[in-house]
């Protein structure tokens, strides 16, 4: 676990240091110098383009994280990179094709509400390529345990691009049109640093002697692939599915809206992907070795320290949301996602405290059983975002989408307890739980202290104080009770 902790404090730091920029470019310089329509256009070619992702690599990234290890550093290294890639190219072409045959399909359910986003079809088909491929590469960097370069271009590097970009916008510099265009490039530049930082690894060496193709393993590979894609295309879906309905049956505006709520909320989960990152390839070779116990440590150990910095967050985020919303220019239009922050941050939170169970049931010889809940969990979430958006607008969306986590989690937690006799809560969870509570209701009555900023200085030391006591005092981790006391000694000791 000791790599996994210090890759992901550090990229956990680039993580929220994109944060602090990805807050001033949502929550700030979008809001102020964009229409709500514009937002939402923008959000929407991003999500749509993330949504094709998984249709385009058709599961070449989860191939590349599961194989990696039997390949690297050995005699058909070069043949193995050449058919991943090969693979990828292939698959790309197929989606091409596909899209292109589909656009008029794909235009006529933005028509109605979201007219603007046919304007920039082929950019969301180019971007989808680009992220594609960019996946692929962050499969090398992870199955390397690098996962700090590509957070930090992902959150750093694209948000900083990002930055520059709306700036030029509200300075009149460039247009809209020119602002999105930036936007593309900026991915293609994350792209290119990533390739180059892995060739200097010698992590993308090529061969065509196919010699050393045993057509048997080449054939599980492509059924692991297309079983993975399911599952990836799945897992956006639920994530990213409830914006492309909103802008769809309601506008742009009421996108804008959500998908803001949705960063908000959103903040919660980032500890997670990190832990989740660089624990795929450690659980890989965990199964490989057939150490159950490791696996069982990771996956405890994952979801009692997700719970606790996520309850955190969860607690820091809502007891300080008024004063959040008061800072966002033209507040009275973004405070309607009050409750997509709620109900969105609550599903984030159970999808945390679960650990890395869809890592772990992808990493074993049960992937596919992973693959059959996302699908079942994806046809919920459209269905019941189809009826709950219109019954309640853009809670609805939040509503779907946390019951789709809450159902969805709960389906892999039974499977590794029946199948795998794991499972990752004990007497701490509910440790965590009582802290959390406590710290949201001093959070929540403390009162107002007459200036938004000193309110949430205040109001959030305080909780954060009164959390930190409790995790020392009652133990639920050793990981962050170690790391509060080294922070203690150091703020004692400057």
């Amino acid at each position: 676990m000791g790599i996994i902790i210090r890759q992901s404090i550090t990229s956990t730091i680039f993580t929220y240091l994109g944060v602090v920029v990805g807050y001033v470019n949502i929550l700030i310089l979008f809001p102020k110098y964009m229409s709500p329509e514009e937002v939402g256009l923008t959000r929407t070619i991003q999500d749509a383009a993330m949504l094709l992702v998984p249709f385009v690599q058709l599961g070449v990234s989860q191939l590349t994280i599961k194989y990696f290890p039997k390949y690297y550093g050995k005699t058909f290294y070069g043949e193995f990179v050449s058919l991943i890639f090969g693979l990828f190219l292939i698959a790309a072409i197929i989606f091409t094709i596909f899209f292109l045959l589909f656009k008029n399909e794909i235009a006529g359910y933005f028509s109605t509400n979201s007219e603007l986003v046919n304007n920039y079809l082929f950019y969301i088909l180019g971007l989808a390529l680009l992220l594609s491929l960019h996946q692929v590469l962050v499969a090398y960097a992870q199955s390397l345990h690098n996962i700090v370069l590509p957070n930090f271009l992902k959150e750093v590097t694209l948000r900083a691009f990002t930055l520059i970009d709306i700036l030029l916008f509200a300075l009149k510099v460039i247009n809209f049109h020119t602002f999105i265009n930036v936007l593309v490039v900026a991915y293609a530049f994350n792209l290119v640093i990533l390739a180059i930082y892995l060739t200097s690894r010698n992590a993308l060496q090529y061969s065509f002697n196919w010699r050393f193709i045993q057509w048997g393993v080449v054939k599980e590979m492509i059924t692991y692939s297309l079983f993975t894609f399911l599952g990836a295309g799945g897992i956006l879906i639920i994530g990213k599915v409830d914006s492309i309905m909103v802008a769809g049956m309601i506008n742009l505006d009421a996108n804008a809206v959500y998908t803001t709520a949705f960063y908000i909320a959103v903040l919660i989960e980032l500890p997670k992907r990190a832990v989740a990152q660089i624990g795929m390839p450690i659980v890989s070779k965990a199964f490989k070795d057939n150490n159950i116990e490791e696996v069982q440590s990771i996956y405890a150990k994952s979801s009692i320290n997700n719970l606790i910095i996520g309850s955190l967050l969860f607690i820091g985020i809502w007891i300080n949301l008024d004063n959040i919303f008061l800072l966002i220019p033209n507040n009275e239009v973004y405070a309607l996602g009050k409750y997509v922050v709620l109900i969105v941050g609550a599903g984030k939170l159970i999808d945390m405290a679960a650990g890395i169970n869809g890592e772990i049931i992808v990493m074993s010889k049960h992937y596919r059983v992973n693959v059959y809940l996302i699908v079942l969990m994806t046809i919920f979430t459209i269905t019941a975002n189809y009826y709950l958006i219109p019954l309640y607008g853009l809670e609805g969306a939040a509503i779907g989408s946390a019951v789709a986590l809450l159902l969805f989690n709960f389906g892999k937690y039974l499977f590794l307890l029946l199948k795998e006799k794991i499972q990752p809560f004990s007497v701490q969870t509910l440790k965590v739980v009582l802290i959390a509570a406590i710290t949201a209701f001093v959070g929540l009555e403390l009162p107002y202290m007459g200036n938004v900023i000193i309110d949430i200085l205040v109001r959030s030391t305080i909780a954060t104080t009164v959390f930190a006591g409790l995790i020392i005092w009652l133990k639920p981790s050793e990981d962050v009770e170690m790391l509060l006391k080294q922070a203690l000694v150091r703020f004692k000791n400057s």
